[in-house]
This record gives structure tokens, C-alpha cells and sequence, in this order.
């Protein structure tokens, strides 16, 4: 393993694969310190890797074996940024073994990325790639799953984009199709995601207990947990006129037809501008209105997170603003 600088005034490392074949990584770096810590730090990571038995597959390989893992479990939605993130890291690592790939980097790559895209996007980036080393773990590929030891960026605080009661009825004016209408409207009750909404089946529905359950059956939840959803009457009259007309295992049809998640995207973003509302409100605002509702009510942060069926509170936190009340009421006491 060796240190070489090239014409573009760039270091790099050239050092043997698990084949034998030499290639060569870019340090990322003109500056000769800056190359020789990447190279100590490549260098050990390479080191403990080989005291670890891992059956070698190419990064290119690797990606294509988990996407077709992926077609079989993930929404195809989901699949679709996994292919963007994984086009992008494969133009940018090149050809390189999987078990070459550390962490120094991997952060490389990440900081590179920072400077064309949002941190949010990294961040996505980070979890597509986390899940595919998790897998990769199974699989003997990998002896660490280094994208979680991945340093980002505080990610900055957005409030949740929600529509208010005179944008919806705006919005559902709009709205002539009438299986369209149920489906905004059930969203708008029960704060399922769109893929949960698409998929529902009418074996989820407990008409005698008012219940709706995610079974991950037709579609993973976000949690891979099951969850329950006690069902309001506006909910309960919507799928209750539905069964009248059912005609297939489906809860939400256009005309009889499976209703496709990009249709049902730009579709709805129709109906917004058609509406003459904030263009920034999408099919998800209506999974934020729904939790935002719900506080501004007075119901706890604690029931939203269930219903909403987040993995911790903390997620559930960003509509504790709407309740302004309580921190009022809070602060009043001072006046006693």
C-alpha cells in the first residue's frame, strides 16, 4: 500500500484487493498531511478487516443484490431512493470492494455530498446505506456497519407543513372524483401514510370494534410494528359506504382501478394549486394536519406518537408548538 500523487495534483492510495488486483482510492485531498492521515487511518481499518473472515463482493455487486432484496420487502417508492443513493456513492467510490469500503472514506463521500445536495438528503443517504451494510452484516459481507458511525450535520428544526380548516374545505371542493374525496378525507382521520392507505385491505377493518390494523401484510409499516387504529365515526361512515360498493380486496380504488402513489402524488398537487392554497402542501401534509389537529385539541403528545405509529416521542415533538396554551397557562402562575 502506497501514497501517489497524479497529474490533478490529488493524492491517492493504491493497495491490493481481496483478488489481488491493485487499484486505487482518491484521498480526496491536495494536501500531502491531510492524504498521509487518510492513509493510516484507510490503512487500519483495512488491517482489522483482514483478521475477520468476509466473503468478498465488489460495492457495485453488493448494491444490485440488495436492491432486488429490497423489491421484496420495501415499498417500490422506497426502492426508488435507495437506486438514487446508490447511483450516486457508485459514481463517486468507483470500483471497490465492499469490505474496502471505511469509514474515513465513507465520510469523505458524505462531506463531498454536502457541498451539491441538503443535509437532509445525506441524511437520507445515510439510512439508505445504513440499511443496506445492516443487510450486509447477514450476509457475511461486512464485519461492521460503519454508516452508523457516519458524522452529519445538526439537522435544522422544520415545523410541520399542515392545512388549516378553511385550506381543506378549499381543497375538497376541488376534488370531483368521490374515490378520491374518501381517500383525502380517511387520511385525513386516521394519519396513515400514503403506502398504508394504498394497500389497505378490507380484512384490516374491524367493523365491530371500529378498529384498523397494520399488520405489516400488504405493506411494512415505517416501524415494522403492528399497529392499531381506533377508527372515528367520520371514518367509520366513510369505508362504511365503500362496502356498499366493494367489489375487490382493496379499501381505496379509482374507478375500480388500483390507485398508483406517483397518480395519487400529482394528482393531489393538482387539486392544491386548483384550490389556490399554499403550494407547498403535499398528500403527507395530510398525515401532519392530522397529528396537528389532534394537539391543538388538547389531545398528548404521547397519544399522537401512538397513533401515529412513531418509533420515539421525540419524533412526535415537532407539533409540541401548537400547544402555545399550555406553556400560557404555565407561565401564568407567575401572576399568582
Amino acid at each position: 500500500m502506497y501514497l501517489s500523487k497524479r497529474s490533478n495534483g490529488r493524492y491517492y492510495i493504491f493497495y491490493p484487493q481481496h483478488n489481488g488486483k491493485i487499484t486505487c482510492i482518491s484521498t480526496k485531498t491536495k494536501l500531502k498531511n491531510e492524504a498521509l492521515k487518510f492513509l493510516s487511518n484507510f490503512s487500519n481499518e483495512l488491517d482489522s478487516r483482514t483478521k475477520l473472515k468476509t466473503i468478498p463482493i465488489s460495492l457495485h455487486d453488493f448494491f444490485f443484490e440488495y436492491l432486488k432484496f429490497s423489491e421484496s420487502i420495501h415499498s417500490p417508492k422506497h426502492t426508488e431512493t435507495l437506486k438514487a443513493t446508490f447511483n450516486v456513492a457508485s459514481r463517486y467510490f468507483g470500483e471497490i470492494q465492499l469490505g474496502d469500503l471505511s469509514l474515513s472514506l465513507l465520510q469523505k463521500f458524505v462531506e463531498e455530498r454536502l457541498k451539491q445536495v441538503s443535509v437532509f438528503s445525506v441524511k437520507r443517504d445515510k439510512a439508505n446505506l445504513s440499511s443496506a451494510f445492516t443487510y450486509g452484516l447477514s450476509k457475511k459481507y461486512l464485519t461492521d456497519n460503519i454508516a452508523k458511525k457516519l458524522k452529519l450535520p445538526k439537522l435544522p428544526e422544520k415545523q410541520p407543513l399542515f392545512f388549516s380548516e378553511l385550506q381543506f374545505d378549499l381543497l375538497l371542493k376541488v376534488i370531483r372524483e368521490k374515490d378520491i374525496k374518501d381517500l383525502v378525507q380517511f387520511a385525513i382521520q386516521t394519519g396513515l401514510r400514503q403506502m398504508e392507505l394504498l394497500t389497505l385491505e378490507w380484512n384490516q377493518i374491524n367493523f365491530k370494534d371500529r378498529l384498523l390494523i397494520l399488520d405489516n401484510r400488504n405493506s411494512l409499516t415505517k416501524s415494522k410494528k403492528v399497529r392499531t387504529i381506533p377508527l372515528s365515526i367520520n371514518a367509520m361512515q366513510i369505508i362504511t359506504e365503500r362496502e356498499l360498493n366493494k367489489n375487490q380486496r382493496l379499501v381505496f380504488t379509482l374507478n375500480g382501478n388500483v390507485i398508483k402513489p406517483d397518480f395519487i402524488t400529482h394528482k393531489f398537487k393538482s387539486y392544491v394549486l386548483k384550490a389556490n392554497i399554499n403550494p407547498k402542501l403535499n398528500f403527507h401534509s395530510l398525515r401532519h394536519t392530522f397529528a396537528s389537529w389532534l394537539v391543538q385539541r388538547g389531545v398528548s403528545i404521547y397519544e399522537v406518537s401512538k397513533l401515529l405509529g412513531h418509533s420515539n416521542i421525540s419524533v412526535t415533538e415537532i407539533y409540541s408548538h401548537l400547544r402555545a396554551e399550555d406553556l400560557r397557562s404555565a407561565i401564568n402562575v407567575l401572576n399568582n
